[in-house]
């Protein structure tokens, strides 16, 4: 009821503002039914070279996607997905991207907020006291003024320049939230992979102490033979040799571990220090088979190739502002509230006041600079587009590389393990034989270099068998549920 009163009371004072107010209704009923023409274009999926699928090149993957499960389900080893929740929970760089992304999301807030009008207030109060000599220099008048405003300011997105730029924005935002997803999925392929390292190297330096103890109790009993005089000299000097090039191994598969380890403590965002161990390299309970799916599916489950297609579609709404800058934009004005030149006066009603207005603004002939501004935005988007294509490509070849891997490695440790076998067999019959003077020490030492070189090159394979599983899943978008 007051504010009834109040606009009366201002109807009457002001003779032209019905008049305002009629053609300011009129100039928003033009706007409204203007801002459905949108300028600018829209989005369409860019069209990538097509793939046939990855069973061709391995007949065995599955395409079913039904049975994708989460890295937790993936990886058996219980400290193995302790830590990588460690990694996930304390990572500088998982920290950072989160940081970012709540960064974003902000952001796209505030252009959301630009397409609604802006209230605010104006609360003042000023008094001027000249004296006869600065009153003449015409600096100003003596009064005292009191006012408290309400005010409001509104562009109307009559082309779309807000709204291509929230769309931007919350593109922009996607972008981000993606890239944080792909940061895990990196996260925890890097912590399994280098968890598989450690295991091996724990494994080779387990060889070569058992390959040192063996070769002492050799050389101790070449020793022993050549004091009697039933070996010559040449027999201990190779002994000896080949004890040292087992002892070395040792130093340098620690000195790999404490490398190892360390890099799993900064992802972990700890100190340098030790990392607890679970299985070994070869009690790993990793799945048997992997449902590739189909590469069409790769497109909408890898966050990079999502990251990168928003970061597109983020840019082709900045072609629509630049565009839309080329229009005309209407924005309004207005203000309510109480002004008085005297405080005792400043809430009567004659000292309402309110205020409308609008304009209507747009360029004319600025040399081509708003034309340029929409060439530059459209060759940024040209970058863009590029950039999502290779990113596809890309993806396709390392999920190719990773199938291609896991098929391998697998044949390859075979053929090792194969080696091993054989190698150990080998080994224990030439030294019968040597024991038995049917041979000599080279031929033992053949079958000894072969042996400790079989164990390694097994324990080996069996690590890279493993670690090609994890890029697997990191190729397909890594744990099909990474939190």
């Amino acid at each position: 009821m007051i504010m009834m009163k109040v606009i009366k009371i201002l109807l009457g004072k002001f003779q032209n503002f019905e008049n305002v107010m009629k053609y300011l209704c009129l100039v928003l009923v033009v706007a409204f039914s203007l801002s459905g023409c949108m300028v600018g274009p829209k989005y369409k999926r860019p069209a990538t070279q097509t793939y046939a699928g990855y069973s061709e090149l391995n007949p065995a993957i599955k395409n079913d996607t039904a049975s994708l499960v989460a890295w937790t389900e993936v990886y058996k080893d219980p400290e193995l997905t302790k830590l990588i929740q460690t990694v996930l929970n304390n990572n500088l760089d998982l920290l950072t991207a989160i940081a970012r992304v709540e960064e974003a999301r902000s952001l796209y807030g505030i252009t959301r907020a630009d397409l609604y009008p802006s209230l605010g207030y104006d609360v003042g109060i000023r008094a001027n006291n000249f004296k006869e000599n600065s009153a003449a220099a015409g600096i100003g008048i003596n009064h005292e003024g009191y006012r408290t405003l309400a005010t409001m300011n509104w562009e109307i997105d009559l082309f779309g320049k807000l709204r291509h730029q929230k769309a931007s924005s919350w593109a922009q935002f996607l972008a981000t939230q993606n890239n944080a997803q792909a940061v895990r999925v990196s996260l925890i392929a890097e912590t399994a992979t280098f968890y598989f390292m450690l295991r091996d190297q724990d494994n080779r330096l387990d060889i070569a102490k058992k390959t040192v103890a063996s070769r002492s109790e050799s050389l101790k009993i070449i020793s022993e033979r050549f004091a009697k005089g039933y070996v010559s000299e040449l027999d201990q000097l190779q002994a000896q040799q080949q004890l040292a090039l087992a002892m070395a191994i040792i130093p340098n598969a620690e000195r790999q571990i404490v490398v190892t380890q360390n890099a799993l403590r900064v992802l972990s965002g700890q100190a340098p220090g030790n990392i607890a161990r679970g299985f070994s390299i070869y009690d790993q309970q990793l799945p048997p088979e992997i449902p590739a799916g189909i590469p069409s599916e790769l497109l909408q489950r890898r966050p990079d190739i999502i990251a990168a297609e928003q970061t597109l579609i983020s840019q082709t709404e900045q072609i629509g502002v630049a565009t839309a800058m080329r229009f005309p934009s209407i924005s309004l004005t207005g203000l309510l509230g109480l002004a008085s030149p005297q405080l005792t006066t400043l809430f009567n009603p004659a000292s309402f006041a309110i205020g409308v207005g609008g304009g209507l603004a747009g360029p004319i002939f600025e040399f081509g600079k708003n034309k340029k501004r929409v060439a530059v935005q459209m060759k940024r988007t040209d970058q863009f587009n590029y950039q999502y294509q290779k990113i596809v490509l890309n993806a396709f070849a390392e999920v190719d590389n990773s199938l291609a891997s896991l098929r391998t490695y697998k044949q390859e440790h075979e053929a090792y393990l194969t080696a091993l076998t054989s190698a150990s067999k080998a080994f224990t019959l030439t030294q019968a034989r040597y024991d038995n003077g049917y041979t000599g020490y080279l031929e033992l030492l053949i079958q000894q270099n072969n042996l400790f070189d079989a164990q390694l090159n097994e324990s080996a394979t069996q690590t890279q068998q493993n670690i090609a599983v994890v890029n697997l899943f990191k190729s397909l978008g890594g744990g099909w549920n990474v939190q």
